[in-house]
């Protein structure tokens, strides 16, 4: 009669099979879990604002602009300015239309157009595009995210 087991007794082997299949097991085990772990994201990012869609997926740079235009045709950067700085350009200008742009490569987005009388309107102007160039720069830099809603 045959022996049918499948490891068969003898001195000094049977130690070291089963040193080979255990090693075996873990290599194998280990490759399993390297490539169930690997993650592919959707890299098509989107912005929508007031109806139009944006695609950002490939823009290297997001630059902005806070623009004024005086009723005479003017245009004054006034990116950086605070409120007091508003209120000096309008006590020389009855109003001012002010812009506030997301400079994305080659497209830009104005995110608000508006003619302001006074410097409080300009500061809650400000505000409200800091937030959104806030809620723009964490939606760049996740990873999972594809469309943003300003």
């Amino acid at each position: 009669m045959s022996d049918t087991r499948f490891f068969k007794s003898q001195p000094g082997l049977t130690v070291a099979k089963y040193f080979v299949v255990v090693l075996l097991v873990a290599c194998v085990a280990s490759l399993a879990g390297c490539m169930s772990s690997t993650k592919v994201y959707n890299t098509q990012k989107t912005v929508t604002y007031r109806g139009d869609l944006y695609n950002v997926s490939n823009v290297q740079k997001i630059g902005t602009r806070v623009e004024g235009r005086t009723p005479e045709g003017e245009v004054i950067n006034m990116k950086g300015m605070d409120k007091r700085d508003a209120g000096k350009i309008l006590d020389e200008h009855s109003s001012l239309v002010v812009s506030t742009v997301f400079d994305m490569d080659d497209q830009e987005m104005v995110y608000q157009r508006s003619e302001i009388t006074k410097s409080s309107e300009f500061s809650k102007m400000v505000s409200n595009f800091e937030k959104a160039g806030s809620k723009l720069s964490k939606f760049m830099a996740n990873k999972k995210s594809t469309q943003l809603k300003l």
